[in-house]
């Protein structure tokens, strides 16, 4: 027979409010939360969150809406979220819109159908219309990796200008004039930023790029592909490039193979963040990286927070720094 709330309560020798309080997301004291937990893990109790729905008409599940699942980053920020989640009671529900701005905000109404108690939106459409609905729908939501305009909101972001910025100023100290940049849309926050950075840095140096040394890649691995393709296609060559996303670099590294391409001798790669690829190429690749972990661990715990009713400090945007990581993807040149 399963075990109920009061076997825990008088396993943990507390009576069965303090733990409906804890089970419901309530603080206790942390000696009453580590008896209560050690007794929930010995009686391998579940709690009903139907019932509990029923009665407090929640569904006990939060949406993760994010623009593609075959996107590294937005899958790398679902494990962090879930994982956080998952300890307070709440089931995961992972939507994705295949890059579609009318699909997501169908996929926004379909969540808002399901009954969820909270969405952390990684934003593909530009014009806030999903943000509206779930506003006007008083469904608590936070926002990773985008923030737009005019919407106020919860966010939790990188700073994409310094990442940008960073890169570029490291090529220009090695003696780097023709850079190129990778970039994902240009309408894109993200986008945005770090190429405003990339700009910052060459214009600080009073040089000027290459307008066809600039390329679209989309975010994704065939989108830096072409990308990487035009800009070596151009007469004038870069002796460096900034590749402002993981899928891109990736998309450029083929690229970059199959032009028979040196790295670093005949061109200098800087890519983005930490994942496989950073480890397993020769020689080792330098990167901007952003913490996707600490990222979605505080979207988790931040959307929580609002699904309890605290609004104390809304709406919060907060700002992740990169982290630079310089290795013999790069060369000094005279």
């Amino acid at each position: 027979m399963a075990s109920t709330i009061r076997d825990v309560a008088a396993y943990a020798g507390l009576s069965v409010g303090t733990v409906s309080k804890y089970i419901n997301g309530k603080p206790v004291k942390e000696s009453t939360r580590s008896a209560i937990e050690d007794a929930i893990k010995v009686l391998d109790f579940h709690p009903n969150n139907i019932a509990k729905g029923l009665r407090n008409a929640k569904s006990f599940s939060v949406a993760i809406l994010l623009p593609m699942l075959d996107s590294t980053f937005c899958t790398s920020m679902i494990s962090s979220i879930e994982s956080t989640l998952l300890p307070l009671g709440y089931s995961v529900i992972v939507c994705e819109c295949h890059n579609d701005a009318e699909m997501e905000l169908r996929k926004t109404q379909y969540l808002i159908d399901r009954m969820v108690d909270g969405i952390v939106l990684i934003p593909y459409g530009l014009d806030g219309k999903q943000i509206e609905l779930i506003q006007k729908n008083n469904i608590p939501l936070v926002l990773l990796d985008q923030e737009i305009k005019k919407h106020k909101a919860d966010c939790i972001v990188l700073d994409n200008e310094l990442a940008g910025y960073e890169s570029t100023h490291r090529l220009i100290e090695l003696g780097h004039k023709d850079i190129a940049i990778i970039t994902g849309n240009f309408e894109h926050y993200t986008s945005r930023g770090r190429l405003k950075g990339f700009l910052d840095a060459m214009k600080e140096a009073d040089l000027i790029p290459v307008d066809e040394h600039i390329q679209c890649g989309d975010y994704s691995i065939d989108g830096g592909y072409e990308a990487m393709l035009r800009i070596w296609d151009t007469k004038k060559r870069p002796t460096a490039i900034f590749i402002s996303n993981y899928d891109m670099t990736i998309g450029a590294y083929l690229a970059i193979n199959y032009l028979n391409l040196k790295i670093p001798d005949d061109i200098s790669v800087i890519g983005f963040d930490n994942f496989p690829l950073a480890n397993v190429v020769n020689p080792p690749l330098s990167f901007a990286e952003q913490p996707t972990n600490e990222m979605g661990t505080e979207a988790g715990k931040l959307l929580y927070k609002r699904i309890c009713g605290d609004y104390s400090d809304y709406p919060q945007t907060i700002m992740h720094k990169p982290t630079m990581y310089y290795k013999e993807s790069i060369r000094k040149i005279n």
